[in-house]
Formats: C-alpha cells, sequence, structure tokens
C-alpha cells in the first residue's frame, strides 16, 4: 500500500456528484478525501477512517495487511508514549509500538491487557521485542519484551515470567517441559523477599540466597501441605535429584523425598519441639468427584410415570437389608446401603474405630491388593529409619514425617491413595468392594548408639472411596443382585452414588530404636 496521491484525491471527489439521496454519505467521503489532502509526509490513511499511520508503524501495518489483518482500522493517529521514548498507533484489533531499540511491534488481545497490568511500556516488561511467535502445538502463543516475556495458552491465559524463573523454566523446557504453561505472573512471596511463579505442573521460587529451583510433582504437594517455604522446610536450594523410580530435593532447611512409596520430609527441630495433632493430617488430596464427566451420565434416565418401578426398587432394597442382618456382622455395609436410598449423595464419615478395625493385621488384602497393615508399618518403618539416619549424621534432633502414596498405571509414583482392601467377607469388602487408604507417621529422633536412639512417634490411617456399583461386576449371587438393584434405582433416580471418609484413631509412640 502506498500514500495517497494528489490525482486520486481528485478522483474521489469527482466521485462525489450521485444523487442527493446518498448526500450524507457523500459529504462523508469527501470529508476523508480533504483529509488525505493533509496527510503528512510518510503518512498514510485508510478510509473511511482519517487517522494518520506513520513511519515503521505504517510499514508493519501494511506488512500485516493494514484493515485485512487482525488489527483492523486504525481509532487513532500516532501517539507519542509517555517520557518520549517511542511511539504507538491504536488500531480495532490491538496497538502497534515502535521504539529506536526494539522496532515496531503488534501488541494485542490478552497479550496487551497483560502488558497493560505491568504498566505499558513504563513497566517492567518495557518495549515488545518481537510479534506473537506461535509455540509448537500451534495454537498457544509467546511474545517477547524488552524486560521479559509473555506466554498465553487457552487453558491458562496470558501471563508474564522474566529474570532468573523464567531462566529456570527455559532450561527445564519451557512449556514443553514438566511444568508447562504459567498459571500466574511473578508473585512476590509473604516474607517479602523470595519470588515464584506457578505452572500447571508446579512452581518456580526464588530466594536471593538460594537461586531459583523448580518444585513438581509429589513433592510439591507434600511441600505445600507442610506450608511451602513459610513452613519447616523453607525455600528449596536444588532442583529435584532422581535416583531411578525415588526423588529427593534439599531445602534451607531439611530435605523431601519421595522414596519406595513413601513421600515426606525431614528437618531440623529443636530440643524443645513436639509432636502435634495435625502432623498426621497431612495425606493426598481426595480424588475429584465425581471421577469422571460420565459418572452420572445413567443417573435418572428411566422414566416412571406411575412411580411403580421405584416403588419395587425400594423393596428390593429393602431386601437387601433384611439379608444382611441376618448374615449378621455388616453393619457399615447396612448403614452405607441405607445411606445411599436415604440421603442420595451426600458423603459420609465413618468412625475411628471402623478404620482401626480394618488397620487390623488380620485384614491381610486378597486378589492382589495391598493388605493396610502392611501399608501402615511400611510407612511407620520408613519414617523412623529416616529421623535416625539424620539424627545421627547431623547429631541433632530431626523430625522426619512420611505419607504413603501409590503408583499409576505406568509406575509413576504421584500423589494418590493405595488402593487396597480387608478379608474376603469383611465388612469392607461387602460394602463398597474395596477402598484406598493413606498413612501418615510422624515421628522425632535423637542421636544414639544403635538402638538406643530416643524416639517419639505418632500415626494415623485415613481411608476414601466411592460408594457406587460398577455394572460389569460380577462375583457371586448376593453381590450380582444388590449390583441389579442399585443400577435399577440409580437409573430411576432414587439413589445416588457418594463419597465414604474416614480417619482412624491417632497411636502414640514413645521409646528406643
Amino acid at each position: 500500500m502506498q500514500d495517497k496521491t494528489t490525482s486520486e484525491v481528485a478522483a474521489a471527489a469527482a466521485a462525489t456528484t450521485v444523487d442527493e439521496g446518498n448526500a450524507p454519505a457523500v459529504q462523508d467521503f469527501a470529508a476523508t478525501a480533504a483529509a488525505t489532502a493533509a496527510v503528512a509526509a510518510g503518512c498514510q490513511i485508510y478510509p473511511p477512517t482519517s487517522f494518520q499511520v506513520c513511519g515503521a508503524i505504517r510499514d508493519k501495518y501494511n506488512q500485516m495487511g493494514g484493515p485485512t489483518s487482525f488489527l483492523l482500522f486504525p481509532k487513532s493517529n500516532e501517539l507519542t508514549n509517555p517520557g518520549n521514548t517511542g511511539k504507538r498507533s491504536e488500531f480495532i484489533g490491538g496497538n502497534i509500538y515502535w521504539s529506536a531499540a526494539t522496532g515496531a511491534h503488534p501488541v494485542a488481545h490478552e497479550f496487551l491487557f497483560k502488558w497493560g497490568d505491568h504498566g505499558y511500556e513504563t513497566g517492567f516488561l518495557k518495549y515488545p521485542k518481537t510479534d506473537e511467535i506461535v509455540l509448537s502445538d500451534g495454537i498457544s502463543r509467546r511474545q517477547q519484551f524488552q524486560g521479559g516475556h509473555i506466554y498465553w495458552s487457552p487453558a491458562t491465559g496470558a501471563h508474564s515470567i522474566q529474570g532468573a524463573i523464567y531462566d529456570k523454566w527455559t532450561a527445564l523446557g519451557a512449556e514443553t517441559g514438566v511444568l508447562k504453561f504459567p498459571t500466574s505472573d511473578e508473585v512476590v512471596a509473604p516474607d517479602g523477599t523470595g519470588r515464584f511463579t506457578t505452572f500447571q505442573g508446579g512452581a518456580i521460587y526464588w530466594h536471593p540466597t538460594t537461586g531459583a529451583h523448580p518444585v513438581y510433582g509429589p513433592l510439591h504437594m507434600f511441600w505445600g501441605l507442610s506450608g511451602y517455604e513459610a513452613g519447616p522446610y523453607g525455600y528449596p536450594t536444588g532442583d529435584p535429584v532422581y535416583t531411578g523410580d525415588n526423588v529427593s530435593q534439599t531445602f534451607q532447611r531439611g530435605t523431601i523425598q519421595l522414596w519406595d512409596g513413601q513421600l515426606g520430609g525431614v528437618h531440623q527441630v529443636d530440643e524443645s519441639d513436639e509432636l502435634t495433632l495435625d502432623d498426621t493430617w497431612i495425606f493426598p488430596e481426595y480424588p475429584a468427584w465425581p471421577p469422571t464427566p460420565d459418572t452420572f451420565a445413567d443417573w435418572n434416565t428411566v422414566d416412571d410415570p406411575d412411580g411403580s418401578l421405584a416403588e419395587q426398587n425400594r423393596q428390593e432394597a429393602v431386601m437387601v437389608d433384611n439379608a444382611l442382618a441376618t448374615l449378621g456382622g455388616y453393619e457399615v455395609t447396612r448403614y452405607l446401603w441405607k445411606h445411599m436410598y436415604e440421603d442420595p449423595g451426600i458423603a459420609v464419615t465413618l468412625a475411628p474405630s471402623t478404620i482401626d478395625e480394618w488397620m487390623e493385621e488380620s485384614f491381610t488384602g486378597i486378589d492382589g491388593f495391598t493388605a493396610p497393615a502392611l501399608v501402615r508399618s511400611a510407612n511407620r518403618d520408613r519414617t523412623v529409619a529416616t529421623a535416625i539416619e539424620y539424627a545421627d549424621r547431623l547429631n541433632k534432633p530431626f523430625k522426619a514425617t512420611f505419607i504413603a502414596i501409590d503408583k499409576d498405571d505406568e509406575g509413576v509414583e504421584r500423589k494418590r491413595w493405595i488402593l487396597t482392601r480387608g478379608l474376603s467377607g469383611s465388612d469392607q469388602w461387602y460394602a463398597a468392594g474395596r477402598y484406598s487408604m493413606s498413612a501418615c507417621t510422624s515421628v522425632i529422633a535423637r542421636p544414639g548408639p544403635a538402638g538406643q536412639h530416643p524416639i517419639k512417634l505418632v500415626q494415623q490411617a485415613h481411608t476414601y472411596d466411592v460408594y457406587d456399583f460398577d455394572p460389569e461386576y460380577t462375583n457371586s449371587l448376593p453381590v450380582d443382585f444388590a449390583t441389579e438393584i442399585t443400577l435399577r434405582g440409580f437409573r430411576l433416580g432414587i439413589n445416588k452414588w457418594f463419597q465414604v471418609f474416614g480417619h482412624g484413631s491417632q497411636i502414640a509412640w514413645e521409646g528406643l530404636r
């Protein structure tokens, strides 16, 4: 596109000799044509607007396609930015900014909004150095500025990232690495000194004495449950270190590790420090509910105009309840079964005594499921051994807290409850078929000879399950019968799956190990 010439202006004026019915439009065009004649050297207008776009900004605009680009038509003349640091022209779809150091680049949509949050060119990001750059997924984008970067994806929106945190993130593969896209701008930590940026897969924390380090996966979860950098571990001082499937990471005042299905940390304590009731309330988050979008796809999908099907289903549910009462020893099963019909969809918390019973050694597990007692004992032994190891090595009292977590189908350990259940024929087996658990142990150990380390220990088991019925489940006649009944009731909308929680009693122990 070139600047308008005098002959083009004359031709535009001649075109105004049309019928009077179009007089207003003709006058507008004539006014535009007149304005064209006054275009400054090196500038250009784009009818029907009369705004002048000039110099390098004009060249960039034309290169992009002018009004046919996403910027559309101009809505301002060229403007001088604060402090006379550069120029800009504003368009319907965004702006183009120019400075002598960076040249002319468009900033639009969410990039413009985020840049504006930080003060535009007067903020720490300063002027744009690039246009938007499409990333490898073909959808997401980034843009580079003098003081940092803005990244955008449909899932996370636009966020700025800069400095040492940006350098660490790119070293880890940027958006294609383990952390993926940023979900926040850089945030000042509560202490007023540190900084952090959160990502889809974790976070990067920076402190002037420790540098920038990522925290992600189960270690990030445990560190967060312990209070992040304000907790007993402080800021990370190194990146995660992997040894096979195991991983550990050092912090200012301790170490967090995931080792053989035990996730936790160990840190130095004072001689006066004691265990608290809160120590064993660190456990994996309950899974999202419903676990899949189609969990309730069949709920209330069967028509029952006269209510006869619902009445029949309720009578059949009473038959199941009577059968359980006749068998005896299935109090929890009966309670959960009745709850499904009487309070559909409402979560249930079981009594600590019930969870304690499931933790007994007699519940040995079947069909490849891990016995709860084994999970709990492994959690206790690992925690005690770690606390003693650090106490002896550094000749100071140390506190270790570990939770038990499971592996996913690919063998990668993560924040997940351990799938387990008790003996066949136990109350819980008929109640829901299986349940998940996590044991949490906290130990304070002091240095000493072998077998003579003063130990204080507290442990607690936590369980979780979803009370539901699988339409493809087959096992035995009583279970199949109950499954068939409850699925019919579910489709009629008179019962509903629900969550079951449980927290066992705390076990305290003090002695020598």
